[in-house]
């Protein structure tokens, strides 16, 4: 049996209470059983005011996690916030680890570490599932985290979550594992044990509206679109009327272009693009992209996103999952323009009806992403990982 605790706490300013009102929560001597583990959310000045450190040194557990601007658990939410989700069971056990210093290696050099410390997972059995929390870089993208697991003899079930500071794109993006807190650090934990994970996918994304004409991606390099049409992507979007002269948005204070990509397998795949890269007309993303894929700009769509939260807790309920594990693509939040916290809202509003229908409380947590990891199953019943946007994803481990 895997039981599932959260807590919550604002207390930024203060190490000591933040401790004293995430243990009174969580009640660890009192619920927990053989193993436990926590996983922790944070708001990107916990780290610097030295909260979460102190949080991790208090709890009687492992703790492992990363910043996100938002935070939601058991009908409570806010930005200037910390969560714990303490995961426990007699039946389950954890393994967790870390490839540090990523930001001085090579692409290849993590690529190595990554499959090292995937056979090491694996050698005493398969685990059930296994939650990276990765850093925003440029030479080694979420797509190819997911490529790279996907390649194994045996590949592994990802969910998980690209940690990102929405109050700066340029970070830091904090990943935490004990008393290790970097960003440029990547954190794995791999599940095994009697309980099987669910998996669920839901999108804000109207596929059917764009900015402009779909074209073609003539130069790319990983994550960043250097070419599209015979031009710089930089000019394109400033002639679609997507960026003004000034290198801004149109009709938004935040950085953030969503496209469609479509390849020549007929493939889709959203892709959110959060910058250019300095000095140059290129633009970066969240994952990778080749030459010769078409690629259309689109538009998000607020009502769409709270619509798919409702839709998936509702899955959810239905089938009386608990112990949810939820990331949300930044994106979601920035389509709900003023009201940035209604997601998490309508999510709280979901877990009283669970009540009602179940008899029994949804415990869950849900962060914010810089893209969601997510296995989906292919024409043959394959899980396969996937890197997401634009989605809200969720595991339930009860």
């Amino acid at each position: 049996m895997v039981k599932l605790y959260t807590a919550i706490t604002r207390e930024i300013d203060n190490p000591q209470e933040a401790v004293r009102e995430i243990i009174d929560q969580l009640k660890p001597e009192q619920n927990m059983l053989k193993n436990t583990i926590g996983i922790v959310f944070f708001y990107c000045e916990f780290a610097e005011a030295g909260a979460c450190q102190a949080i991790a040194d208090a709890l009687p557990f492992e703790t492992v996690g990363c910043v996100s601007t938002y935070v939601g658990t058991c009908g409570q939410y806010d930005d200037v916030a910390l969560s714990v989700t303490m995961i426990t069971g007699d039946d389950i056990t954890f393994t967790v680890k870390t490839v540090d210093n990523s930001g001085d290696k090579s692409h290849e050099q993590i690529t190595d570490e990554i499959k090292q410390l995937c056979a090491g997972f694996s050698a005493a059995g398969k685990p059930k599932v296994v939650i990276p929390f990765m850093p925003m870089l440029q030479k080694f993208s979420g797509d190819d985290l997911v490529a790279t697991v996907n390649a194994l003899p045996e590949t592994l079930p990802l969910f998980g979550t690209m940690a990102f500071n929405m109050e700066n794109l340029a970070g830091p993006h904090y990943v935490l594992s004990g008393k290790k807190l970097y960003s440029d650090m990547f954190v794995f934990i791999a599940f095994y044990g009697d309980f099987e994970p669910k998996f669920r996918i839901v999108s804000s994304f109207d596929f059917e509206e764009g900015f402009g004409n779909i074209v073609e991606i003539k130069e790319a390099a990983g994550s960043i679109l250097k070419n599209v049409n015979g031009v710089s992507a930089l000019e394109y979007l400033k002639n679609q009327g997507i960026l003004t002269s000034d290198n801004t948005v149109t009709g938004t204070g935040v950085w953030a272009v969503p496209a469609i990509l479509m390849y020549p397998d007929g493939t889709r795949v959203v892709r959110a693009f959060l910058g250019i890269v300095e000095g140059t007309e290129y633009i970066y993303a969240t994952g990778a992209m080749e030459a010769g894929a078409k690629i259309k700009f689109a538009y998000l769509d607020g009502e769409k996103t709270l619509a798919s939260a409702e839709k998936l807790f509702q899955q959810i309920s239905d089938a009386e999952e608990n112990g949810i594990i939820a990331f949300s693509c930044a994106g979601r939040s920035w389509s709900l323009g003023v009201n940035y916290f209604e997601e998490t809202q309508k999510i709280a509003e979901c877990a009283e009806k669970y009540l009602l229908q179940n008899d029994a409380p949804l415990m869950y947590s849900v962060a914010y992403s810089g893209g969601e990891i997510c296995p989906v199953t292919d024409n043959e019943g394959k899980l396969v990982n996937v890197l997401h946007n634009y989605t809200l994803v969720s595991c339930a481990f009860c």
